[in-house]
């Protein structure tokens, strides 16, 4: 394929499935106001579970590498994000969590330098300390009266959570397939969001609130695919940029759907964020 031809194909799938994991946060905020977090992600994820299926009946030979202990240190922090991201979808808007969670890439590059896994770097230091002057302009006080600061610091802890999980991926054995990860940490946040139950009072499912994460989990999974697609057969440093298009379309359907308008000083920081976020990037696939 055209090296052209293959990175505008890899930008349209790039953006195509940034697109389609805002629209999943959308369908999870909708639901998430009136229904506890384990019931979201009980529901969630056992659509998600339908639609792994396939990969479980593939990988049912490799079910003991699913039991390794790094492995299940990676499916709870993936239960750790998924649960972070409906507390803050709950609490705070759209724009903001999708937001403050793309803080992801400051945080990895920040933990790899104290980890010793790569060198301490001004430049980084200083492109980390951009992007969290970014986050400050973010989660100033708004004008709408129903902001939460507990919705901002459940999206950080979101991404915290999300750099950890990335972290650790890194260091998960080549030899473990991919289908047994993905099949363990989608059946390990719905196993947790049904023992929720326990401790939740759960709602009245509506017909509606099916619908929106039957919807969800179909999101997350054509974003899952359309991700994967759009890294391969192409510079890496030209696709990976357009993960931030994540915040655009987040802004677009929070003002369709909520009507939420960011203010000037929120747009600034999405910008240092998303300038910091890329030039991180940049500087973790040429190391």
């Amino acid at each position: 394929m055209n090296p052209a031809h293959a990175h505008r194909r890899g930008i349209a799938l790039m953006l195509a499935a940034m697109g389609c994991y805002a629209l999943n946060d959308a369908l999870v905020k909708l639901c998430a106001r009136d229904l506890p977090p384990g019931q979201v992600l009980a529901v969630r994820g056992a659509f998600a579970s339908l639609l792994v299926l396939p990969l479980a009946w593939g990988a049912r030979g490799n079910w003991r590498a699913a039991l390794e202990p790094i492995v299940l240190a990676r499916c709870g922090l993936e239960v750790g994000t998924a649960f972070t991201s409906v507390l803050a979808l709950s609490l705070a808007s759209l724009a903001t969590v999708s937001t403050l969670i793309m803080t992801a890439p400051l945080m990895i590059a920040l933990s790899a330098m104290a980890l010793r896994w790569e060198p301490w770097q001004g430049g980084r230091l200083l492109v980390a300390g951009i992007g969290f002057a970014g986050v400050l302009l973010v989660i100033q006080p708004t004008a709408r009266p129903d902001a939460s600061a507990a919705g901002h610091v459940c999206a950080l802890l979101c991404a915290a959570s999300l750099a950890a999980r990335d972290l650790l991926t890194r260091r998960i054995p080549a030899e473990i397939p991919s289908a047994a990860i993905a099949v363990a940490t989608t059946f390990a946040v719905c196993l947790v969001g049904l023992l929720l139950s326990g401790v939740e009072h759960w709602g009245v499912l509506r017909q509606r609130d099916v619908m929106a994460l039957a919807g969800a989990a179909a999101c997350a999974a054509l974003g899952n695919y359309a991700l994967i697609a759009a890294c391969r057969g192409v510079d890496l440093s030209v696709i990976m940029p357009f993960r931030y298009s994540l915040i655009v379309w987040a802004m677009l359907l929070g003002y369709f759907i909520w009507h939420d308008t960011p203010r000037p000083g929120a747009i600034i920081g999405v910008l240092l964020i998303a300038a910091a976020g890329v030039s991180a990037l940049w500087t973790m696939r040429r190391s």
